[in-house]
Parts: C-alpha cells; structure tokens; sequence
C-alpha cells in the first residue's frame, strides 16, 4: 500500500525529542503541532507516496497514527505508486526543540515617546542590528525550521533597510505573520513591498482612544496618522487589528473608539491596561486603574457590545474575548486552566514555549517583557551562540521550563490557596521584583480570580448577551 500526504500539509520534524508533524496551510496559518516518538514518525517519513508501506510490520503506535491521519484527511492511499511530493512538501529535520514562531523587534528604535512602552524605547540605549546581523538571526532562525516571524520594533519601519529583511525572510520560506506598528510609516510603499516578497501579515495598529491616542503616544498628530493608515490598510483589504492600553485619561472612550474602528473595517480590538513595566512605571501611580476599575468599564462595555453588535471583535484583558460578527465568547483567564494534578510537569507559561522574543540587539528571552528588567542581559545572544542550542539548554530556557509547581515551592499561600490550577499562576512577569524574582504571585490575576471571581464575570457577559 502507498500513502501520501494531502496538499496542502507537509510534515516537519525536530530533532531533540519530542519529534514534531505539522500541517500547513498555505503561507499563514498553521494547525497545533502533533507530537511523535522517533520510530513513529520515522514510520510516517514512508508517506511520501512512491515508497510502498507493509501495514502489517507497522508497529501498534505507528498503525494507529496512519489510521488518526486517514481520519483527519491528511494522508490519502492508493495500492499503486502516486505523484512524488513537491518540492515545499519535502520532510526536513532540524536539530532543534519546536517552535511556532519568533517575535522578532528588529530596531529598539522608535519616533514615538510611549508612556507605556515595555522596551523603553524612547530611552532605549539597545543598539540596533546592522544588516548582516540581522541575515544572521534570519540564517539562525531557518536553521530551526521556524516558518513564522511577528516583527516589531520599537517601530521596525524606521529602520530604511527594512525591503531587505522582508526579502531574506522570503527567500528562507519564512513568512511575516504580524506586523507591530505605530502607524506614522505605513504607506502604499511598504505594503507592495511586502507584497513583492509574498508576505500577507495582519498588521497591528496603536489606537489608544479617540481624542486620546497622542497623549499615550506622546507625538502630536499620531492620531491621525493612525486613521489614514487603517484606512490604507482597509482599501488594501489586509486584516487589522487595533491595540488599546486602558488607563484614566481613555476608559470613558472604549465604547466610541469601538465603534469608529468598526467603521474603518478594523477586525479586532485588543484591549488591555498596561503592566507595570518599563516606562510605564513613571505613570502608573497616576493613570493606572484599579482592578475594579478596569472591569467596570469592561463590564460596561460588554453589556453596550451585546445591545449594539458593532462589527469588531474584541478582546478584553484576561476578561472577554468575542470574534468579529459571532455571540460566542471565552473568558481568557479562565481557558489557562490546568487538568494535570502533578504541577511538576505544568509550565507556568505555556505561551513563551510556543514563541520565542528576539531582542533589538539579538539577545534570546521568553518574551518582550523580560527585556526591561535586570534578568535582560542574563539571556543568551542568538549573535554568539546558536539559536537551536540557546531554546534547547541556556538561562533562557530555564526560564520558559518554569514550572507552576516552582511557583508553589516559594510561595506557600499560593499552594494554600486551592485555586493554582484555575488561575494557572498569571503571569510571571506582572510582579516581578527589581532584582528579577518572577516567582512572585500574580497579584492582578489572584484579585481576579479571589475577589472578582471567574463565576461573576461569567455571569456578567452572560446576562448582558442574553437579556
């Protein structure tokens, strides 16, 4: 019997167990990766539909991942020989742990001066990446078989070189999922450019309020060069989302703002309060809102999005989360929870072992968060060693092994507690301590499950979608 694959799905696999399958679809969207042991997949490498398959020598593991593939529609068979694989279908190894993709800022540069910004980049003294450095983490990136780039900055477009890093992206099978941006670079120029080297990213845009977006900003007139790029980008027909930090001087804007984004065809609004890091810091005392605070304009919100449905998604914190033109929602904060009794094999955060963040000057950490913090410079530079070493075995990969049974061991009330694997511990970074203790208990995320409570917020979205 001869198995193939069915297009549009190619296998990948990683060497440093476990091996990883992959379907992909097309340039942008991937399915959840689907984990093997090594016989396994060296089984399913026979998929190539010109080598003939014994059934019946397959091992029970193997036979029953030919089977669960059939089932899904990934693999198709035939008793005669079929069409070879094509070229991008073809089965590579890469001698490196799975990852989805890379958040990449490839400047610590900016022309804004963001009251919020969690690299301090208006103060930034990070040096930017020449142009051969920059080729050097894409080599590294492509070498561990990472097909999908987030690129940010600071704001990447100041960079003028940037058609040159979209091309060797390119010319690596690496595609540009998100692009990170203030907005004040977009033009028509940028988005042929992108088009040109067979990049589609959504683009993420500022928008931090109507009438209030300079302030956060801290540039005059980047307001209105947030509206004409979104109306660039809706004439252009690219998926946009719009991003919102929620603090005192906006909260009274959020129903306003939604809808106007709405109008300019925007598919989602993301909105959260900014943590306190990085520049942040200087405000927050000031501007910052309570947790109470913050869920009652979200609150508000919610109930004014189910009588009006204007047509956006949104995204609300850890507190609500809807798709544009659907009724059906998920509470963020609630989706973390954990089913596994033994917290010793339950990461902290699940996210950081999906992604990778490269900093402006090269250097390796779990997430843009770390970079202003004392640990930054403890993480491994993607410049001095190589990239499939750095997520295998280094500082950084300590780090994203943190597991939640660490968290309980340094904190007693959090193990008293009984809601570890409902909260799911937060976020390790939204307390960490000035000389870099991230084992400290995610007081934001404890307020919201101890005193707002899951249950409430539940009942809130539920009565407001319903009545």
């Amino acid at each position: 019997m001869y198995f193939r694959l069915k297009e549009p799905y190619s296998f990948r696999g990683w060497q440093k167990l476990p091996f990883a399958v992959r379907a992909e679809y097309g340039p942008k969207k991937f399915s959840d990766p689907f984990f093997m042991k090594k016989n396994e997949f060296l089984d399913v490498l026979y998929c190539n539909g010109v080598e003939e398959v014994d059934e019946k020598k397959l091992s029970e593991a193997s036979a029953q991942i030919f089977r669960k593939f059939e089932v899904r529609g990934v693999i198709e068979r035939s008793e005669k020989p079929m069409e070879p694989l094509k070229p991008w279908q073809r089965y590579r190894i890469y001698p490196s742990r799975w990852l989805e993709s890379v958040h990449w800022s490839i400047t610590g540069k900016c022309n804004f001066q963001c009251r919020h910004c969690l690299v301090s980049a208006p103060d930034s003294h990070q040096p930017q990446l020449s142009l051969d450095s920059c080729m050097r983490v894409i080599d590294e990136i492509a070498s561990c078989g990472i097909k999908a780039v987030d690129i940010t900055g600071g704001e990447p477009l100041v960079r003028p070189d940037y058609e040159e890093i979209f091309r060797a992206l390119k010319e690596r099978g690496i595609f540009i999922r998100v692009l990170f941006t203030n907005a004040s670079r977009l033009d028509q120029r940028v988005l042929d450019t992108l088009k040109k080297y067979g990049h589609d990213p959504a683009f993420q845009i500022s928008f931090d309020g109507l009438g209030r977006h300079d302030w956060l900003r801290g540039v005059e007139g980047a307001e209105k060069q947030a509206d004409a790029a979104l109306r660039l980008l809706q004439q252009n027909g690219i998926r946009t989302v719009a991003s919102m930090m929620l603090h005192k001087k906006n909260r009274d804007t959020l129903k306003a703002t939604a809808k106007y984004l709405a109008g300019l065809g925007v598919d989602s609004l993301r909105v959260n309060a900014p943590q306190e890091l990085g520049i942040w810091k200087q405000y927050s005392k000031e501007y910052a809102l309570t947790e109470d605070e913050v869920w009652e304009a979200y609150k508000d919100y919610i109930e004014w999005y189910f009588s009006e449905r204007p047509d956006i998604g949104t995204e609300l914190d850890e507190y609500f989360s809807c798709k544009k033109g659907e009724t059906e929602y998920t509470i963020p904060a609630a989706a973390k929870q954990k089913k596994d009794d033994d917290l010793t094999k339950v990461r902290y955060c699940e996210d950081v072992n999906r992604s990778i963040y490269i900093r402006p000057d090269g250097r390796v950490a779990p997430c843009m968060g770390f970079s202003d913090t004392v640990l930054g410079d403890r993480f491994p530079s993607v410049l001095e060693e190589k990239l499939a070493d750095i997520v295998q075995d280094s500082y950084y990969r300590e780090v994203a092994d943190t597991k939640l049974s660490d968290l309980l061991e340094e904190n007693p009330a959090c193990r008293d507690c009984g809601l570890i694997t409902s909260c799911a511990g937060g976020c390790m970074l939204e307390d960490i301590t000035e000389d870099g203790n991230y084992l400290v208990p995610d007081q934001r995320n404890c307020y919201i499950f101890r005193h707002i409570g899951i249950e409430n917020v539940k009942k809130a979205i539920d009565e407001a979608k319903y009545d």
